[in-house]
């Protein structure tokens, strides 16, 4: 027998037609003729779909495909009450709402193809390119509703997502960080009664999905998704709602009638008898009773308009087939970076003259990957001297000043001014700007992406970096991608600053130094200073960066000796800094390892070249590699495991394109590939200058 409910709350459901298509008069919308056609023609237009792609995904001319049989009603009826600068943020299987919103079938047919293509959001309609990832994209609504209540706008966000996403903590955050910041979004759910395989009975406890919003603090409703006229009601309901800073989470019922995709078989986990209980409530069924009672709609007219369908389909489907003969491999390369790194051109000429394809010059007017782009250390006299987290405070003062779409906010970076105090005093200077954010890493990056798109250049802060695995899936699934996933239409200049790494004998999680694993995140800059200096410039490149950057500040380095930083001073990423120069050998490194590395140098008896990386994506290469063409020798430090430590990937550029330079093994000197230990045993697991001179002496006798 299936469990009853925990608890049960008392949730509104609304439904203006029956399952006859009688419609109850005083809910009825006052809606002419001609729109109410319109909705029927997308809805036949959508089902008429399905059934296309899944006929040419069965022949293996598209790839895998969601319908969204049965669902019409919710998505149509929702998206029709939506203005033109309204914002839809959808999942996977929202092709009714894109048809609804004035986009043809051939973007639907194109992604099908696997071509990105597909994805890439039209000029004139604010909406996201499909989601794929499950129950992440709510996050990204609400900070495009967070920042169109800040604008002061009439504008709204509204997100679709199934039941199996409500069970995603993300979703929860979304809801929760709307009602915190009073987003101007809505959450639809579309409850087409199973996640997948999986039926709603074994998902939740809860009597409706709608009463989630209770403990949110936002606004339940549920309606029968399978009837346009009411899910219209509800969502114009909703926006109204949204425009008062009350975000709504609407549950709406409805059935999945086709496969969760066309690589899923529902009969074994479905029932004859489940399906043909729901035949009858067919959303197109019921709307064509009511059009018909209404005298909109005859057989004549139906037939008409199936055959318009049919052939705008035909149309649409040759269009992307030519799209498909012609698209470019090469393309790839294009939209990843707004400000691409030299390395990525090099890729992308070695694929074309691979490929026998001509060698045309890539976007992009600025490089962060040069050969001759390493700064020599130095001071500049007559200015003002900083240690690195007050150059990290007056840097983001600075740019919140400087440009209005700059926004800093994450946990306790207002009143509190930050756990390391880098943004103290920065609320009460740019009140509205600053904000305090519940503890919830992945919304706070998530929410980034939504302020992004929006137009804000948002600066969010991690409290420490081993707590932003929490936002990893946002990270690499949504901020490094939005650029290529909609072909350069949406950007996402956002910095993540995390303070990081060994040296402040912190708690456990709070010392971990993974960044290499961020630096295998295409379309993600990691930039780790290593000065006050560098902290000011690399930041300020950071936050005027067309691209996202995780900003890494080595939390040993935040109080060290103050030193001169110049006003608004710029630090281009992915240019190297030449600490010391000399002959015997190489060494590179990267934030609070060259305190260590300068320190085994002046106590050993060779001549250096230290080389401080600054950021390792991009990284300098070129700099790296002259410098071992000249000492022969290489050592490589840095206080992350050494297996898969960003250290591997430096050694394996030398070994590609200096080799026959190196007089003796490159040696790293890493932490140990174990948990990183409590502060009681941190000091035996961390580099230090008897471990890194010994390796620099072991490598120069060789």
């Amino acid at each position: 027998m299936p469990r009853s409910p925990v608890a049960e709350f008392t949730i509104d459901r609304v439904q203006v037609l029956d399952q006859e298509g009688r419609v109850d008069e005083s809910l009825e919308p006052d809606i002419d003729d001609e729109r109410l056609l319109e909705w029927y023609r997308t809805m036949k237009h959508a089902r008429r779909l399905d059934r296309r792609v899944i006929a040419l995904q069965r022949r293996g001319e598209l790839g895998t495909y969601a319908p969204s049989t049965g669902q019409e009603a919710a998505q149509v009826g929702s998206t029709a009450a939506l203005s033109d600068d309204d914002w839809t943020v959808p999942a996977f299987r929202e092709h009714p709402s894109a048809l609804a919103r004035g986009l043809s079938a051939q973007g639907i047919f194109e992604y099908a193809m696997g071509l990105e293509e597909g994805g890439e959001p039209p000029d004139d309609v604010p909406i996201m390119p499909p989601s794929i990832a499950v129950g992440t994209q709510p996050l990204h609504a609400a900070g495009i509703g967070w920042a169109e209540a800040m604008n002061g706008s009439d504008t709204v966000a509204l997100t679709y997502f199934g039941d199996g996403a409500t069970s995603e903590g993300e979703v929860y955050e979304a809801m929760n960080l709307a009602g915190v910041y009073e987003a101007q979004t809505i959450f639809f759910c579309q409850n087409n009664q199973y996640a997948i395989s999986t039926p709603l009975s074994k998902q939740t406890r809860a009597a409706t999905l709608a009463q989630k919003a209770v403990a949110a603090g936002i606004e339940p409703i549920q309606v029968d998704g399978n009837d346009i006229l009411g899910v219209y009601t509800v969502t114009r309901e909703a926006i109204e709602r949204a425009r008062r800073g009350v975000p709504t989470l609407i549950e709406a019922t409805t059935y999945r009638r086709e496969m969760h995709t066309t690589a899923d078989d529902p009969s074994v986990y479905r029932t004859v008898e489940e399906e043909e209980e729901w035949e009858p409530l067919d959303p197109i069924l019921r709307f064509e009773r009511y059009l018909r009672d209404r005298g909109i709609l005859d057989d004549e007219t139906v037939t008409e308009v199936e055959r318009e369908i049919e052939e705008i389909l035909e149309n649409d489907l040759e269009a992307a087939r030519e799209t498909a003969a012609n698209a470019d491999p090469a393309d790839m390369f294009e939209t990843a970076y707004g400000d691409p790194p030299e390395f990525l051109e090099r890729q992308r000429e070695a694929f074309v003259s691979d490929s026998g394809r001509e060698v045309a010059p890539a976007d992009g007017s600025q490089r962060g990957d040069g050969g001759s782009t390493a700064t020599v250390s130095g001071t500049t006299e007559g200015v003002e001297r900083l240690n690195m987290v007050e150059a990290i405070r007056e840097t983001l003062g600075a740019e919140l000043e400087r440009d209005e779409d700059v926004l800093v906010y994450g946990q306790d970076v207002g009143v509190d001014g930050g756990v390391f105090r880098a943004t103290q005093g920065l609320l009460d200077t740019f009140p509205g700007r600053v904000h305090d954010a519940p503890v919830a890493e992945a919304g706070i990056v998530g929410l980034g992406v939504g302020l992004s798109v929006a137009g804000y250049r948002p600066v969010a802060e991690i409290q420490f970096a081993g707590f932003s695995f929490q936002a990893f899936s946002q990270i690499h699934q949504h901020v490094s991608r939005i650029r290529s996933r909609s072909r350069g239409k949406l950007t996402c200049p956002m910095v993540i600053r995390a303070p990081y790494g060994l040296g402040v004998k912190a708690l456990e999680h709070h010392s971990e130094s993974y960044e290499a694993g961020y630096a295998h995140v295409p379309g993600l800059k990691v930039a780790i200073p290593a000065t006050a200096g560098d902290a000011a410039g690399l930041l300020r490149s950071a936050i005027r960066n067309p691209d996202p950057v995780l900003f890494l500040e080595p939390m040993p380095l935040y109080r060290a000796a103050r030193r001169p930083v110049p006003e608004d001073h710029t630090v281009p990423l992915g240019e190297a800094r030449v600490v010391e120069e000399g002959s015997d050998v190489t060494v590179v490194t990267w934030g609070a390892m060259v305190r260590e590395v300068e320190g085994a140098v002046d106590t050993s008896e060779l001549s250096a070249d230290v080389i401080d990386l600054r950021s390792i994506s991009p990284m300098d290469a070129e700099t790296v590699l002259e410098s071992v063409r000249k000492t022969g020798r290489c050592v490589v430090v840095h206080e992350a495991p050494r297996t898969g430590g960003f250290g591997a990937e430096i050694a394996a550029r030398i070994s590609d394109e200096a080799v026959w330079h190196l007089e003796a093994p490159i040696e790293r000197v890493a932490g140990y590939d174990v948990p990183v230990p409590l502060f009681g045993r941190e000091d035996a697991y961390r580099p230090d200058e008897k471990r890194i001179r010994t390796a620099i002496e072991r490598v120069a006798s060789q």
